[in-house]
């Protein structure tokens, strides 16, 4: 990863380019798709893949987050060699309202959550790369994917996977 530092100082340098040069380019290449959740909600999703790859990243965004918000994350992660999926939980991003104020998030059952996440693991990945994916996001979404996790079926749960916080860019630690 260190390989990178040179790139990442340029790259700030000169940030107004890399988010419309580069930035953007990748952006162009990604995969939207939607699954049905509970109670037929549609459910967002978003990830980059290629046939070189052999590691994938599942990115659980936080509450009020969009998986648009990690362009960048996902850029860098998948120059480095990972797969990149990013989902929009249900009431947030680009997922579908219970709501009829579709500013509001809500969910009627945290088992929702559960139940969508397996759907996306299923319909976003292989078995054999999410066993040994990387799971993160901000802390809020990251302990919100860890229980999530917690409570998946054992066939999804990807006990040997790795967990880790996704701090913001400019937020102090």
């Amino acid at each position: 990863m260190f390989l990178q530092q040179k790139d990442w100082e340029t790259r700030e340098n000169a940030f107004a380019a890399f988010t419309m040069g580069p930035l953007t380019d990748f952006w162009r290449q990604r995969e939207e798709a939607e699954f049905t959740g509970v109670d037929n909600v549609p459910v967002r999703f978003v990830r980059f893949c290629a046939k070189s790859h052999d590691r994938v990243v599942v990115i659980c965004p936080g509450r009020i987050e969009s998986y648009v918000k990690y362009a960048e994350l996902a850029y860098d992660l998948f120059r480095s060699g990972f797969d990149v999926m990013i989902i929009d939980h249900r009431g947030q991003g680009r997922s579908g309202r219970m709501l009829s104020d579709t500013h509001r998030g809500h969910v009627v059952n945290f088992s929702d959550y559960v139940d969508d996440l397996a759907a996306f693991l299923a319909a976003a990945g292989s078995a054999r790369t999410l066993a040994e994916a990387v799971y993160t996001g901000p802390l809020h979404g990251r302990r919100h994917c860890d229980a999530i996790f917690a409570a998946l079926p054992p066939a999804l749960r990807c006990d040997g996977a790795l967990r880790a916080d996704v701090r913001h860019r400019y937020a102090p630690a």
